[in-house]
Parts: structure tokens; sequence; C-alpha cells
């Protein structure tokens, strides 16, 4: 039988605990606020860089669609729990946006004296096929195509194409170069380089504007940089059939996806690829309806290398879960638990992808079967001791 306390002793223990519960919930309390704070903190409203916002970067209007569908649910975040913009602090100032009344444009002019000249002369009539060899040009025709020269330099060069009058009355002019069409032009050598410079470096347009004004005083405009990407863009579409046709009948091929930020929101980046090809496909989409749009997956028979993400499963081939995912995973519960297995099982898979990498590049297709065998025997081994219990020291 518990003894009672005096009324006093109880009351003054009562009276103790309760001043420590009240001083643990204030420092709970307050570190409630310090995380809410930090939670609540991204690149606009703190110090932070715009790296640390990841796919919770603050979206361009708080009424985004939400881009989830059956299938496409996004990885630990949730596209439609973006928080709208902090209140901007730059002041309007009452314009309207836009080039304004009055505004002189610019755009790309001859130069006087350029430093090439090609001559495109007419050899015969397009009438009557009389030849025109000797006879003397009524006019050119000149056409300028500028391109990067020397550093701080640019060359240009004109093409000038003769214009001849036949005795039939014909007029003859001659044909430019394919792609020269303009009377002052940017050449091939710039286009490739401004597209270069943008998709492969991801430099903005206006910083290629930059580069090209900087090294070789072009006037190169951002409009311009953005005109030369989407004209390639249309240009490779006979190329990305290509592209696609090879990875649809590849034996092994890999599949990724990862979250994005374009136009202000979260778009998903598909990636499909063999040791020779590579084809990206943007969407707003994450599972199986940009996955069918991308249109390779659906006839694809061969062996399929993902991130086990449940979408990828509704096709028909063969699967294999990628070892960077399963290496991941183990280091997670190698870390939360210092589970031993997890770390063996971690090393015989690094083991195994050194193994296949050496005898692969001596010209092997496939590793010896007793070493595949040993592998085996030891991962039967992990496996068992998973469902037993704890393995042997």
């Amino acid at each position: 039988m518990i003894p009672e306390l005096p009324a006093t002793m109880s009351a003054e223990i009562l009276l103790k605990e309760n001043a420590e519960l009240r001083m643990r919930v204030a420092c709970l309390e307050e570190r409630c606020r310090e995380l809410e704070e930090k939670v609540g903190k991204n690149s606009q409203n703190s110090s932070k860089p715009p790296s640390s916002d990841g796919y919770q970067k603050p979206c361009k209007n708080s009424n985004s669609p939400d881009h989830s569908d059956d299938l496409s649910a996004d990885k630990g975040t949730d596209p439609s729990d973006e928080k709208p913009n902090p209140k901007s602090l730059r002041q309007s100032s009452g314009n309207k946006a836009g080039g304004k009344k009055g505004h002189q444009g610019t755009c790309l002019k001859q130069v006087d004296i350029p430093d090439y000249i090609e001559y495109l002369p007419v050899k015969e009539c397009n009438k009557c096929q009389a030849s025109l060899l000797d006879s003397e040009p009524v006019k050119y025709i000149e056409r300028q195509v500028f391109e990067p020269g020397r550093p701080g330099e640019f060359e240009v060069t004109a093409h000038r194409a003769e214009v001849k009058i036949c005795t039939c009355g014909c007029r003859n002019q001659a044909e430019f170069p394919e792609g020269v069409t303009a009377a002052a032009q940017y050449g091939s050598a710039t286009q490739a380089m401004a597209v270069y410079l943008n998709q492969y470096h991801f430099l903005p347009f206006k910083r290629v504007s930059e580069y090209f004004n900087t090294l070789y005083k072009m006037s190169v405009s951002a409009g311009t940089v953005a005109n030369f990407v989407a004209r390639t863009y249309e240009n490779l579409a006979s190329t990305e059939e290509v592209i696609r046709d090879a990875l649809r009948e590849s034996s092994v091929a890999g599949a990724d996806e990862t979250g994005m930020r374009a136009e202000g929101s979260l778009h998903w980046l598909h990636v499909m690829r063999d040791e020779q090809w590579t084809l990206y496909y943007l969407s707003e989409k994450r599972g199986r309806e940009a996955m069918d749009t991308m249109g390779i997956l659906l006839t694809f028979a061969g062996v399929l290398v993902h991130d086990h993400w449940k979408s990828y499963f509704a096709y028909a081939a063969t699967h294999v879960l990628c070892n960077a995912h399963h290496l991941r995973e183990l280091l997670g519960v190698v870390d939360r638990d210092s589970n031993q297995l997890a770390l063996r099982l971690m090393k015989l898979l690094r083991l195994s992808w050194h193994y296949c990498k050496g005898f692969k590049t001596i010209g092997m297709l496939q590793m010896p079967s007793v070493v595949c065998e040993r592998i085996e025997k030891i991962y039967g081994a992990f496996t068992g001791w998973l469902i037993i219990s704890e393995p042997p020291v």
C-alpha cells in the first residue's frame, strides 16, 4: 500500500512539475517557431540561394495547375502545395510593357566594304539554254553573311549574283548558296555556336548575346538567338525520329525522369538512352501519359533499366532496377540502423560492377560463369540471412 503524502508536500511536487512542464512547453514552442521560420524561407524572401528551393520553388501564380495524374505524383513533393511568390519589392512605373511609341528598331545591315566577295555567275539562259558566258551582267544582287572572325572582329562575306538578259528576252539571275536568303544575315557558324552555347552549356539567350558582342563585336540579339534555337528544333525533327526508332529497337535501354522548372511551374524531363542514343522529352506529366506520348515504351521489347517508378511496370519489357538507386536505399538503412548486412550488400554490388566493367574493358561480352556463380552464391547467402535473422559474425 502506497502511503499518502502530506497535502503540503503534494502541492509542492505538483507546483514543481508544473513549472518544469511550463518551461519545457516554452522551449518546444520556441523550437517550433524556429522550424516554421526555417521552412518558410526561400530564395525570394531570405538570403538562401535559388538552388536550395528545389521543386518547392515559389510558383508563378497561386493558381498554378496540378500537374499530377493517377500515376504521375511528384517525388516527395506535390506541385499543388507550392507557395505563391512573395510580394515584389519593385515599384510599378505605370508604363505598359514592351516597346514604346516612337522606339527606333534595329536590324542587321550590310557593310560598305565586306571582307570577302564571292561572284555567282550566270552561265546559260534558263529559257532557251543559250550560253551567256560572254554576256555582260546588267546588275548584281548582293547578300552578305556575317560570321565570327578573330577575337574582337567579325567577318562579312558578300555573295554577288549576276543578272543577265538573254537575246530571247529572258531575265536570268544566278542562284545564291543554300541558306543565304536575306540581304544581311548571320551565317551557319554563328547560328551553330549560339545554339551550342544555349542548349549544351545552358547559357541564357541574353548571355549568349553578350558573348557575341564581347568577343566579336556582333550585335546578335537575345530574340535572334531564340529564333536560332527554334529553327534548329524544327530542322532536327527528322533526326529525332531516327533516334526514337533506334531506341525502340535497342536491346538494353535506360529510362528516367527528373523534375525541372519550365515557365514558372514544375515539369518533368523524361529521358531514354542506350550506349549510342539519347532522347529527351519535356512534359507537364510524370507518369504514363507522358511516357506514351514520348513514343518509345509502347513498343519497346528489350531490357528496361529504371528506378522502380511504378509507371514503368505498365510496359511489356524486361525490367531491371538501377543499382545506383539500390545503393542509395542501402546507404539509408546503414545510416539509420548501422545495419551490417546492408553494408555488405553495398560492397557486393560495387564489386560486381567493377568485375563487369573490367571484363567489358578487355572485350568480353559477359563475365565468366565461375565469377557469376560466386557472386550469386554470396548474394544468396545474404538473402538467406535476411530471412532467418542476423548474419553470422
